[in-house]
């Protein structure tokens, strides 16, 4: 009962093994009764102007190589300086289940970075040195920047495993930050733990210990964390949420 307009093709090896060629038809179907999802093509119906799909090698965005590891499907751009990379950083940092800085999605954060205010997320801190230029922007007045300097203010006082999570580290999801606030307390002990020690917390593997210590090991990263802590962003575990605390599974 309803159009679908596109379904995703989850990453190369998917359409390799599916044999989906460009220009093919396919079988779709709602998984789960709501995601469309590609099935199969239909080689029969092929015309002889199909092409085959190959993977490009460079980012859309900065041209540099794109990287695979042998054990995953995804392609990344490893570029550090990559613009929107860093925008979906930004991004990311802003979501609710990260600092949940509302009315920093998308579009705004998109805007801030072009306009060169906000390049890394602690430049989020000092949004407000720019607060003559931004209500001087179109679609923009003092009260909608008010509000969006309050709730960066506000942000600030969250407990330690959003921002952990908000930080982006690799493998480290919504689950694994709260796991790991829970048991350092603070960014300061978390970062000084070895893959060995972070590896005796049940639910981390190798990966996750991996990455932790990968992203803390790097000069830029601890100079980011400087400028937060500087901004008075709170990098200590605050404890369980009421629903943490009274819920059986938690007990």
């Amino acid at each position: 009962g309803s159009l679908v307009a596109r379904a995703t093709l989850h990453n190369e090896d998917f359409v390799v093994q599916k044999d989906i060629m460009i220009g093919d038809q396919v079988v779709i179907r709602k998984a789960g009764d709501v995601i469309p999802e590609v099935v199969r093509s239909l080689p029969e119906k092929r015309d002889g102007t199909q092409k085959h799909f190959s993977m490009i090698q460079q980012c859309p965005i900065c041209q540099h190589t794109l990287l695979r590891k042998e054990e995953e499907a995804a392609h990344y751009c490893v570029n550090p300086y990559c613009e929107k990379k860093n925008i979906e950083a930004i991004i990311h940092f802003s979501s609710r289940n990260a600092m949940n800085i509302e009315g920093l999605g998308e579009k705004v954060s998109e805007m801030l970075y072009n306009e060169k205010f906000v390049q890394t997320i602690a430049d989020l801190y000092d949004l407000a040195k720019y607060y003559d230029s931004l209500i001087a922007l179109e679609g923009y007045g003092k009260k909608s920047v008010d509000n969006l300097l309050s709730a960066i203010e506000k942000s600030k006082q969250h407990s330690f495993e959003r921002l952990l999570f908000g930080l982006g580290i690799k493998e480290v999801g919504e689950k694994g930050a709260k796991i790991l606030a829970k048991k350092f307390l603070s960014l300061e002990a978390l970062s000084q733990q070895s893959e060995e020690e972070l590896m005796k917390i049940r639910d981390v593997g190798p990966k996750m210990a991996q990455a932790v210590v990968a992203y803390f090991s790097k000069q830029e990263h601890q100079k980011l964390i400087q400028r937060l802590k500087e901004a008075g962003v709170n990098l200590h575990y605050l404890g369980a949420t009421n629903t943490e605390k009274t819920h059986p599974l938690f007990t």
